[in-house]
């Protein structure tokens, strides 16, 4: 597994801009861009053209403000308006940070430090985000890198009698409001309560655009397999877990400052590596609304 996109090999050659491969399950960087420059109905045909293909692009040394961030993410689709009015909200309701940032004794964003499991972004919810996008604007020293896995690879590489058990399956997924990061053991260890947000989708969803199929169960969020007993959904959700989390799968995006990455939350887990929490991490996000997966 990479973790440095300069060591990645030529992809299908675009009209408008030149990509690389990341890694063969997933990935692809995108040359030749300033997104801080209006982008032409063509160029962004392209774009979107790359990004079903690859489930993750990568746009390095960008400068764009907050609100040229939400103009990019909007060419997407509908923009997905935070859950609670973070700092970011105030210049708009789809923008908020991620980040360890404190102002007043308060953090600023959302999920401030620590190690994140796989998870693909509110598939807790009934239409899940379909596109996310983070860019860098302050990094720490050390750690913190993110973990992407393809689920158009895992899911074509099951070995047959997984495929069959899973086949027209729904998984149930959950989340607990207020659980950041660092304490997913215990969100994973603890009961659900009448806060729990939960929504059960297909455990293998078909992608809209291109129909191709994509695990849709991970590690963070999905509690169970609806219509089977819970001994055996713990094992299968074990063994799915441990398949789609192989490193054959998997892109780890070491971060610079001015990197500009938008995934495929309906084909691509991502998960967080850990980082000291006294050195600032802080990232711009801005996402998309999905729809219901089938």
């Amino acid at each position: 597994m990479h973790t440095n996109a300069t060591r990645s090999t030529p992809a299908a050659p675009c009209a408008h801009f030149e990509l690389k491969h990341l890694e063969p399950a997933l990935g692809a960087e995108v040359l030749g861009l300033d997104l801080s420059q209006p982008l032409s109905d063509a160029v962004f045909t392209d774009i979107e053209r790359a990004w079903h293909a690859h489930g993750l692009l990568l746009f390095r040394e960008q400068s764009i403000d907050d609100l040229q961030q939400v103009a990019f993410a909007s060419r997407f689709g509908e923009l997905a308006h935070t859950l609670k009015p973070y700092e970011g909200a105030k210049v708009h309701p789809a923008l908020m940070f991620v980040t360890n940032e404190k102002k007043d004794g308060h953090y600023v964003g959302a999920l401030p430090d620590g190690e994140m499991y796989f998870h693909s972004d509110m598939c807790y919810r009934e239409y899940p985000l379909s596109a996310s996008m983070l860019y860098a604007m302050a990094l720490p020293p050390a750690g913190g890198n993110t973990v992407f896995a393809g689920m158009y690879a895992a899911y074509e590489a099951l070995p047959s009698e997984l495929a069959q058990q899973i086949e027209g399956r729904l998984a149930m997924n959950s989340y607990e409001p207020g659980y950041g990061a660092s304490n997913v053991r215990m969100r994973i260890e603890t009961p659900a309560s009448e806060h729990t947000l939960s929504f059960a989708h297909p455990v293998v969803r078909t992608h809209p655009a291109c129909g191709r199929k994509a695990l849709y169960v991970n590690r963070l969020m999905t509690e169970y397999i609806v219509g089977i007993a819970r001994s055996e959904s713990d094992a299968l959700l074990k063994a799915l877990f441990e398949h789609q989390e192989q490193p054959c799968f998997q892109y780890e995006h070491r971060w610079q400052l001015g990197d500009l990455l938008v995934w495929d939350n309906r084909c691509t887990l991502h998960a967080r590596r850990d980082f000291p929490p006294t050195h600032l991490r802080k990232m711009r996000r801005v996402a998309v609304r999905g729809e219901r997966p089938v």
